[in-house]
């Protein structure tokens, strides 16, 4: 087994956009809970709560453990890199919950159009894959897998925004003030979060595993 890059359970302060403070999120290294060296791979997730500082300072460890989830498991591709550029402050080590602590699994989708880029609202077929093997899917209806992730890793730019966008969608306000939703990156991250089940909403049984 290769050496592991950052332990389960850090937990990471991320800048949101438009002004709207700071938010902490738990990472997950999936070497940590896999029978196979996932290591080479995207291993590392990142799960977010409804918990927002204005000030990096008012952080506060006891109340970031009492949030209720944002999102479900996000792929990042440059966390290291990222804590590195201290993009990311880390803020120590939490406990995990019980759902964070298997491998999850993850969903994409396929359409009949001919494109570069092409969104949730297009798709004909979803599937998903489990235990961190992207290399085999299967297939699925949006039913069984509308409350999962997306397969795609992330980088700290597109998690800042996904995050400002949930914390946003959270609180009614309209996507639509904030970004133009123009650009692929800003309308793949918008249709991810619209076409999925509210993380907050899915049972804890259910969350990362797929509908049967």
């Amino acid at each position: 087994m290769a050496k592991k890059t950052l332990n389960s359970g850090t937990v990471i302060q991320v800048t949101l956009n438009h002004k709207l403070g700071f938010t902490f999120v738990k990472v997950i290294n999936m070497c940590d809970f896999s029978e196979y060296d996932l290591s080479t791979t995207f291993h590392l997730i990142i799960y977010s709560y409804n918990y927002i500082v204005q000030k990096e300072e008012d952080y506060k460890e006891e109340d970031f453990l009492k949030a209720e989830p944002l999102t479900g498991p996000l792929f990042v591709d440059d966390i290291l890199w990222a804590i590195r550029k201290k993009i990311y402050k880390v803020k120590g080590e939490v406990s995990l919950r019980d759902y964070e602590k298997r491998l999850p699994a993850f969903r994409g989708f396929s359409g009949n159009v001919f494109k570069v880029h092409y969104y949730e609202d297009e798709a004909t077929h979803w599937d998903y894959f489990e235990n961190g093997s992207p290399r085999k899917r299967f297939e699925a209806t949006y039913d069984q897998v509308k409350h999962l992730e997306g397969n795609t890793a992330l980088d700290y730019e597109a998690i800042e925004m996904r995050l400002s966008m949930e914390f946003l969608h959270r609180s009614g306000k309209n996507i639509k003030d904030y970004y133009k939703l123009e650009d692929w990156q800003e309308l793949s991250l918008y249709n991810n979060m619209i076409y999925k089940t509210p993380f907050n909403e899915v049972p804890d049984e259910l969350k990362g595993r797929v509908k049967k």
